[in-house]
């Protein structure tokens, strides 16, 4: 978040989260759909930011910035330092030999190789509110509310875009702080060798449903090269445990990183080597799943203890742009 109110780059990519991003020197890099890569230093607050992206303006006279609603950003520290504690199974002993007996059989259930938890009351709010804060200010989002207008027959409209994401962000707000936190599960990927990537959108099956007011949904976001944070909305679970924790092969994080390119349009963050372009990208376009479903969603659904019709029925999911 912006340290003045006066500050007129307002950042859709909070710097907390950047500074997880940086190479050795401080650099966050990123890679175009042309594929021209380019690098800044984190330190001089000038990636993923946007001049007055969170200011009205009407007329010459009159205007309100929004920026310190995002006061979230301030806790993205303890939210990841909070997420890292728990640990997927394989960090002991007694976890490593369970692992390697699960990988001898033939049957393969993920919820096998999952540690879970219960998250902490504000750690889940505060994570909550992240999330739904990081999927309202994207450029996805950002020029998903913009072109509301064209509806109408009328040309997008920046303005109306920006009220569109504050309004909605205030109602975010207001759910993830007083609303309850019941049907609410989280599986956290962790991958301590292959990264993960972030990009100006992401799969966000889940600020559509604050039209009514409600948390549902779903949604898949990295927050560090080392962790990503997939959230469902069951119909119906326990109310303990609500947090899975799980090692994600190399396999799996590529998968995460092919949808995270189909959600974005202009540039991907990486650590390290940059990502394989996929033609998804490359048609810098931000894209979206033709029908909300996904293997991989699928499987994650099944380690929140969601099983689809689709699985029920023996019908493989295809992922579609």
């Amino acid at each position: 978040m912006s340290g003045t109110d006066k500050s007129k780059n307002h950042h859709w990519w909070p710097v907390g989260l950047q500074s997880y991003w940086t190479d050795k020197v401080g650099d966050v890099s990123w890679i175009e759909p042309s594929g021209k890569k380019g690098r800044k230093r984190a330190a001089n607050r000038q990636i993923g930011f946007k001049i007055h992206g969170h200011t009205l303006f009407k007329g010459t006279s009159w205007e309100h910035r929004f920026e310190r609603e995002f006061d979230i950003d301030n806790e993205i520290h303890d939210i990841v330092i909070a997420l890292r504690k728990l640990k997927p199974l394989g960090y002991s002993l007694i976890d490593y030999v369970q692992l390697v007996k699960l990988k001898l059989k033939k049957a393969t259930d993920w919820r096998d190789y999952c540690k879970y938890y219960d998250l902490d009351e504000k750690i889940h709010r505060d994570l909550l509110l992240l999330i739904y804060s990081l999927l309202i200010r994207s450029p996805a989002n950002r020029s998903r509310f913009a072109s509301y207008p064209e509806m109408l027959g009328l040309p997008p409209n920046e303005e109306i875009g920006k009220i569109n994401m504050s309004q909605r962000y205030n109602i975010a707000k207001k759910l993830c702080k007083t609303g309850s936190t019941t049907n609410q599960y989280v599986v956290l990927l962790r991958s301590p060798i292959k990264k993960f990537i972030f990009g100006d959108g992401s799969l966000d099956w889940l600020t559509g449903g604050l039209v009514a007011n409600r948390i549902s949904g779903r949604a898949l976001i990295s927050l560090t090269p080392y962790l990503c944070v997939y959230l469902c909305t069951p119909m119906a679970m326990r109310s303990s445990p609500n947090c899975a924790s799980l090692f994600a092969p190399p396999w799996m994080v590529d998968w995460v990183n092919e949808i995270t390119q189909i959600y974005s349009q202009d540039k991907l963050f990486f650590l390290g080597e940059p990502p394989t372009l996929t033609e998804a990208f490359r048609a810098a376009k931000f894209l979206e799943h033709k029908k909300r479903t996904d293997a991989l969603i699928e499987m994650l659904d099944k380690v929140a203890g969601i099983e689809t019709r689709r699985r029920l029925f023996g019908f493989d999911a295809v992922r579609h742009v």
